[in-house]
């Protein structure tokens, strides 16, 4: 069976629904840091991938400098530098890092460890932009058919009943390896570990922005890192 690419997954998916969500859950990532950065400043983006929003961060912003890092992808846009680690990233050097998609891969200490990168790399007055799926509330029924479509099998890890737990808000286990799947992810408890250490600024939800978040499918958080005592 041929691979899908990472675009085929999102904003070229086959399924009008997914590639609507994530085209606009892109173009939101592109106005949130175009707004956050200034003139000639930096953005790290955590977890690139092949580098698809950086590019199209580039073409909307040619001024800014672009790096990337992931260590499961390769990148496919050459106007993209892309750093091992982000232990290569000078202190207090970047403007905004970015981490779209990602965070609900992690391990604990993995987050831990990203939370203090951030903290390390980002400039006084940096932002640390992090989205991460919604799978609560009514748009879990549409990622479970999709990835059932995607997967060409009627089979689901989301028993009927767990789908059904999720629409209304009721927790559904979450498996011990995070890394390929979102079942059972709450942005909320992701957003309190931030929390902890960083000032929430603003968030925002899409594709739907003005409603409220249950009808969402990506939860937008913008944060700065709290001044050290």
């Amino acid at each position: 069976m041929r691979e899908i690419s990472y675009a085929e997954q999102t904003v070229n998916s086959g399924n009008p629904l997914a590639r609507f969500a994530h085209r606009t859950r892109m173009t939101m990532a592109t106005d949130l840091v175009t707004g956050l950065c200034p003139m000639r400043g930096t953005v790290v983006d955590f977890g690139a991938g092949p580098g698809l929003f950086l590019h199209k961060l580039g073409e909307a912003r040619p001024d800014i400098t672009l790096i990337g890092h992931d260590k499961f992808m390769a990148p496919t846009f050459p106007e993209v530098r892309y750093a091992e680690s982000l232990d290569g990233v000078a202190p207090h050097s970047v403007d905004v890092l970015t981490s779209f998609e990602v965070c609900e891969h992690l391990y604990e200490s993995e987050l831990d460890a990203l939370l203090d990168d951030a903290m390390r790399i980002l400039k006084p007055h940096g932002a640390l932009l992090i989205s991460v799926p919604i799978m609560y509330g009514l748009a879990i029924a549409p990622k479970v058919s999709n990835w059932m479509i995607r997967s060409r099998s009627l089979k689901s890890e989301y028993s009927p009943a767990e789908v059904l737990k999720s629409m209304v808000g009721i927790r559904v286990q979450r498996p011990e390896n995070p890394r390929t799947t979102h079942k059972g992810f709450d942005f909320r408890e992701l957003r309190a570990i931030v929390g902890e250490r960083f000032a929430i600024e603003a968030v925002h939800v899409s594709p739907v922005p003005h409603a409220p978040w249950w009808i969402s499918s990506q939860y937008f958080m913008i944060c700065r890192p709290r001044k050290r005592a």
